[in-house]
Formats: structure tokens, sequence, C-alpha cells
């Protein structure tokens, strides 16, 4: 067997495997989460407050103050700093009843936060189905591919070129996409350490 033949084997039926070992954990119990990360489909308050409690504190999207802060803090693309500072801002204009707004913030910033995760984790999982995909392809192709010799001459000579131009394509995609995979499966941890960034302000300032 060639050199690149033996590579190609190798490649394609190593694929799947480089899935389950790379990119889903061994406790996930979602087969299409892509992240070493484990999964955490929902946020819970308990993880973060330790503040005023939140039951009865009423609806945080009531007044134009907090639903306001709220809304502007809670896109991805805000940074933990800037909504460190937003809340600072805010928090120097309440006088009134200071333990309730400010726990009707974090009501707010966890409940938004919650939902912006939630479609990122579709979006994360979605493309765990698509890599799934792939890898199966590349491993049908490598077999494919292996069936028909180096050496080989008119029509099988076509369809192995046709297979390994395939094979390569649909490797590629996947080396690309697992990149991709390995920078989005960040931005929950990242979304979740700013949460916490500012239970903590709306916590301290909460009990001054």
């Amino acid at each position: 067997m060639s050199r690149k033949c033996a590579w190609v084997m190798t490649l394609g039926l190593g694929f799947a495997a480089v899935v389950n070992a790379n990119s889903a954990p061994p406790r996930a119990e979602d087969p299409d989460w892509p992240c070493q990360q484990r999964l955490v489909p929902k946020l819970t308050a308990a993880a973060y407050w330790s503040g005023p409690a939140l039951e009865g504190v009423g609806d945080w999207r009531a007044g134009p103050e907090i639903s306001g802060l709220v809304r502007r803090l809670a896109p991805r693309r805000v940074s933990t700093q800037q909504g460190l500072a937003e809340i600072a801002a805010f928090v120097r204009t309440v006088s009134n009843d200071r333990p309730r707004r400010l726990a009707l913030v974090f009501r707010g910033l966890l409940e938004e936060t919650d939902r912006e995760r939630a479609g990122l984790i579709e979006e994360l999982k979605e493309i765990g189905r698509r890599q799934r995909e792939l890898a199966d392809l590349v491993a049908r192709l490598a077999t494919e591919l292996n069936a028909i010799p180096p050496d080989a001459r008119g029509e099988n000579a076509a369809k192995r070129i046709d297979l390994q131009q395939r094979h390569d394509f649909t490797a590629r995609n996947f080396e690309e996409i697992q990149r991709t995979i390995r920078y989005a499966c960040e931005t929950p941890v990242e979304l979740d350490a700013r949460l916490g960034a500012w239970a903590r302000a709306l916590q301290e300032a909460a009990s001054e």
C-alpha cells in the first residue's frame, strides 16, 4: 500500500472517532453537543445570586429604567466591562428600594442571558450535527477511494480522481468547521462569566 493510500484510509476511518473524542465531552448527554465544555442548557439564579430574594420582587419589564438597562446589556456583543460601567451608573441613580430594584436587574439579566445562550446552544448543536454528517461522509469516501488501486486505469482511474477530490474537499470543510467550533464553544462560557461579574456588582451595591 502506498503512503498516500495509507494516509487516506487512516484519515477517513478516523474521522468519526475524532468527532467523538475531540468534539463531544464524555459527560455530554446530547450527542449533538460539539464542545469540550460541559453542556449547561439552562442557567439558575442559585449559581450566581446570594443577594436579596428574587421571589416576589416583581416583573423586571414593568419599569423602563430597569428593562432598558437589561436589554442594553443582554446582547452577547456587550463586554463585561461595558456592563459593569452601566451597572455602576445605574446604581448611582437608585436611592429608594435599592435591594429590590437591583434584584430585579439581576433577574432580568439572568433571563435574557439565558435566552441568548439558548439560541447559541441550538446553533452549536446544529454545527455538531453537521460535523457528524461530514465525519461519516469522509469515512465513506475514504473506504470507496481505497477500494480502487492507485494504478487503476480508464473509468476506475477517473472515478478515483473524483473520489479523491470529493474526499479532500469534505475533509477541508470538516477541519474549517472544527476550528469554528473551538472558537464558538467559548461564547457560552464567556456569557456565564459575564453574568457572574454583573451579579457580584449588583449584590455588593444592594448590600451597601
